[in-house]
């Protein structure tokens, strides 16, 4: 099975939900992972979402079906985020 990576952005003031940045399996999922480490970015694995994220167009809106899951990461990734800072 081939590594696949999905790269999401949000910015309250210009984005309704969140948007698909980049995406790419293989050594492009490779890549996408390398950069974020090396930029301090956080990075959750989640097959399963990843695998109904794959059809998505870069610079896009994420669909309305994937607000729920897509909210309970980004809530981890920002409780992450305070642990470090505290």
């Amino acid at each position: 099975m081939k590594k696949y990576a999905v790269a999401l952005g949000y910015r309250m003031e210009q984005n309704q939900a969140p948007i698909v940045l980049a995406k790419g399996k293989g050594v492009v999922a490779s890549q996408i992972c390398q950069i974020a480490e090396s930029h301090g970015i956080p990075q959750v694995r989640d097959p399963v979402l990843v695998s109904s994220m794959e059809k998505l167009e870069v610079s896009k809106e994420i669909p309305r079906e994937l607000y729920k899951a897509i909210a309970i990461i980004f809530r981890e990734l920002v409780a992450v985020g305070n642990q470090k800072n505290n």
